[in-house]
């Protein structure tokens, strides 16, 4: 046991007191650093967790990919006069088969098309009343109905047979890969590339058939759209929604013959590109092709 002695005095006074404050103050402020360190640790790496969460599990998932083919169009070929007082005419197209939903038919007066099952249908804007039609897509032969022609008049046809040798337009199906969150096609980018031309393309939300795309623009068309419906309003996808990405390849400058080599990439704004390749087949023979 250690032995006090008298002579022993502990400190005291206000200087004593000044010190052990600012002691108290020291460990105080020392303290709320660490806690604040702490928690900005805490903060970012949950900032840095949801970061990594959100670019593992963003992104698009590939269902189909389909090339399609322009038509080979004749323009106003001549199909023969109608006569005075005729309420039939038949005529013959050069080039067959026809492609179904191509033909256009007018004599300046009624204007007639196809309507894919061969049938002629009247086109709006044009003195169509009584005159009917049909075309046989195998034999091109093609047969009109009308009241009794009052004055002579020629018969010229606009129509497609046959298909461009190479693929002209691209049609991408696509949704969100498990547990993606939504993805504004604003933000994405497509990148394509046929070995010999590479284009990297954003979205035209005013690009509405492939006509209306550049060299540089994709367009989509909303295939389904599951609740919330959002698209039109948005344009964002979520969980269930399949869109359409097409693309107008022959503007972008490839040249997609048989056994061309593809690459397709889809960049959203965070997580995952979905890398997609193929090769065309080898022959072409519908205007529609299955190519993934």
């Amino acid at each position: 046991m250690k032995r006090i002695y008298k002579r022993e005095k502990g400190e005291m006074g206000v200087g004593t007191l000044i010190i052990f404050i600012a002691m108290i103050i020291v460990a105080a402020v020392a303290a709320t650093v660490l806690i604040q360190t702490a928690y900005q640790l805490q903060q970012q790496a949950e900032e840095t967790g949801n970061i990594a969460t959100q670019d593992v599990a963003t992104g698009f998932k590939v269902i189909t990919i389909q090339g399609i083919r322009n038509d080979i169009i004749y323009q106003n070929e001549s199909l023969g006069n109608i006569e005075v007082g005729n309420d039939t005419f038949v005529g013959n197209l050069t080039h067959v088969p026809v492609n179904p939903n191509s033909v256009i038919v007018t004599n300046g007066t009624f204007k007639l098309k196809d309507d894919g099952t061969g049938n002629l249908v009247p086109v709006s804007g044009y003195n169509n009343t009584g005159v009917t039609g049909t075309i046989n897509y195998n034999t091109g032969e093609i047969t009109l109905h009308f009241p009794n022609a009052t004055v002579s008049s020629k018969v010229n046809v606009t129509y497609g047979s046959g298909y461009s040798p190479i693929i002209d337009y691209l049609e991408i199906k696509v949704g969100l890969m498990a547990g993606s969150p939504p993805i504004s096609m604003f933000s994405v980018l497509v990148e394509i590339s046929d070995g010999y031309t590479d284009a990297t393309l954003t979205y035209d939300p005013n690009a509405h058939t492939f006509s209306d795309l550049t060299n540089k623009t994709f367009g989509v068309a909303i295939a389904r759209d599951m609740p919330p419906s959002n698209w039109e309003r948005d344009k964002v996808i979520t969980s269930g929604d399949i869109i359409k990405i097409f693309i107008n390849a022959s503007a972008i400058g490839l040249y997609l013959q048989p056994q061309s080599s593809v690459m397709i990439k889809l960049i959203p704004k965070h997580g995952v590109p979905n890398l997609v390749e193929f090769e065309t087949p080898s022959t072409y023979t519908t205007k529609y092709i299955n190519l993934w």
